[in-house]
């Protein structure tokens, strides 16, 4: 019976972590995908999307939290939280099905396409797969440490301690002020949600859990990149993604480049910002004007991605919500990733409506800023 017990114990909170970072978020990401065309709609392109909406809705349900309460205030959010979320995964489930039982089919046909893959294209994916296996068994058994541990995981760790949300010194222990400076970036918080419901200590979910997260959900975004740039030469995306995973082993340079946050700080919102948030606005841009259909008379082209890309356009204002969880900074970046690329777009297509709709896109960014500004003075 003892033997059962500690089984039973080291069991549950992988369960409970796969139904957290897998089930809730795809569930999420379906809610999502009902908005796309089916040719776009893909379980990769779901938990992308799901992890985007789920970030946005903590954020959204966050600072309201952060700023007025200031007692029990981590088991509020925890509560909003995870009701607001199983309900989105669950419609995102039931739509699924609706969707399925009327087109007979949720996501875009793949049958047959690992049969059409060539001999050569599969070993080089398996290549990247043993690339990016070794990348998650170092950052595993591997994990670093560095200055920001000292204040970042701890805020973490407090909030799971003493159920407050950034109101306690993290250095000294003692009651202060709101932390205006990092008090709207909740990606820690995010983590104690996760080590609260999995029943782990939040400083096992950061150092050993996150990193078997988020290191394939940065390169899951990465592979949406390469279906969308090689749609027309689909053999080239295997040696894209092999080329991506060495430049992320040798891409310590500096202390400061994506691959040097990417494998050593992973559990950092700024790592997040760099390889997951902006990263993905190219996503969904490259999603919004696919160049596969050029071929088709202008007007005829930008008509059916007006119709049928408008989730799209919602995936992306989540996003620029969702990055501020990340960093404060990394909001500001993705929203003038957004506007430029608008602007872009709108020239390039002569589209006065593209430019619209990249603004509307900006709006929870600009809310976001307001909101620092307000809290700041």
């Amino acid at each position: 019976m003892e033997v059962f017990s500690g089984v039973l114990q080291n069991v549950l909170p992988v369960i409970y972590l796969m139904i957290w970072l897998l089930v809730i978020p795809f569930g999420m990401g379906l809610f999502l995908l009902c908005a796309l065309p089916q040719g776009k709609r893909t379980p990769g392109a779901a938990l992308a999307a799901g992890y985007v909406l789920a970030l946005a809705l903590f954020e959204l349900t966050g600072i309201p939290v952060v700023i007025f309460v200031t007692y029990n205030s981590f088991s509020l959010l925890s509560y909003l939280f995870m009701a607001l979320s199983l309900c989105l995964a669950l419609a995102g489930f039931a739509l699924m099905a609706v969707k399925s039982r009327r087109d007979g089919e949720f996501f875009s046909s793949q049958r047959g396409a690992f049969d059409r893959i060539s001999a050569e294209d599969k070993l080089t994916y398996a290549l990247f797969l043993l690339l990016a296996a070794f990348q998650l068994y170092m950052a595993f058994t591997r994990a670093s440490f560095d200055g920001d541990d000292a204040y970042y995981g701890a805020q973490g760790v407090i909030a799971w301690q003493m159920d407050s949300l950034y109101r306690i010194n993290p250095y000294t222990g003692r009651s202060a002020p709101l932390d205006v400076r990092h008090a709207l970036a909740l990606f820690p918080i995010w983590e104690a949600f996760v080590a609260r419901m999995s029943g782990l200590h939040p400083t096992v979910v950061m150092h050993s859990v996150m990193p078997l997260l988020l290191l394939p959900l940065t390169y899951l975004v990465y592979f949406q990149i390469g279906r969308a740039l090689f749609s027309k030469k689909k053999d080239l995306l295997p040696v894209f993604m092999v080329l991506l995973a060495v430049f992320q082993i040798f891409g310590n340079v500096s202390i400061y480049t994506n691959e040097t946050f990417l494998l050593t700080r992973t559990w950092q919102g700024k790592s997040v910002a760099g390889n997951f948030i902006l990263p993905a606005v190219f996503w969904i841009f490259l999603n919004l004007f696919d160049d596969s259909w050029e071929d088709w008379p202008g007007h005829v082209w930008m008509e059916r991605t007006e119709r049928e890309n408008k989730g799209f356009w919602l995936i992306l204002a989540c996003l620029n919500l969702a990055a501020g969880a990340a960093s404060s900074l990394a909001v500001m970046l993705s929203g003038l990733l957004t506007a430029g690329l608008g602007v872009l777009f709108a020239v390039r297509y002569r589209k006065f409506g593209i430019l619209i709709r990249a603004g509307l896109c900006c709006i929870p960014a600009a809310a976001y800023v307001l909101v620092y500004l307000v809290i700041s003075r």
